[in-house]
């Protein structure tokens, strides 16, 4: 009987060296963001794509999120006030996923009359919990 619930216990997680990855976001635009949402991948194959950061201050980070997968650019959708800025819109087809570290998008104001965000990618660490 304890041989059976250390194997059900024990249970390897699958992970492939495509994900997961770790994303928070780093608000660099010197006001407060609203409504932060990342799109990781547009691939419906991967559940966690898509996750809500909510409102993020000028100059904080959030906490960081697990996707199934990630990428170098993401859709990223905020408000200002109550404005909506984007990221451009992203072609993950021709892109190469990150793998299994944490990273942070660093976004900043790109141009403000069309209301587009710019990102920085920054990959902090390797994950240390899989």
């Amino acid at each position: 009987m304890a041989a059976a619930v250390m194997l059900t216990t024990c249970k390897k997680r699958e992970f492939t060296a495509e994900g997961p990855t770790d994303i928070r976001i780093y608000n660099g635009t010197g006001q407060t963001l609203g409504d932060v949402t990342v799109t990781s991948t547009d691939d419906p194959d991967y559940t966690v794509r898509v996750h809500n950061f909510g409102t993020v201050p000028a100059g904080a980070y959030t906490e960081y999120f697990r996707f199934d997968i990630a990428y170098t650019e993401a859709d990223i959708t905020a408000t200002i006030g109550n404005m909506s800025y984007s990221t451009p819109v992203t072609q993950f087809d021709y892109l190469t996923h990150i793998g299994q570290d944490r990273i942070t998008y660093r976004l900043t104001i790109a141009d403000p009359v069309n209301r587009i965000l710019e990102t920085e990618t920054v990959i902090e660490e390797p994950i240390d919990d899989l």
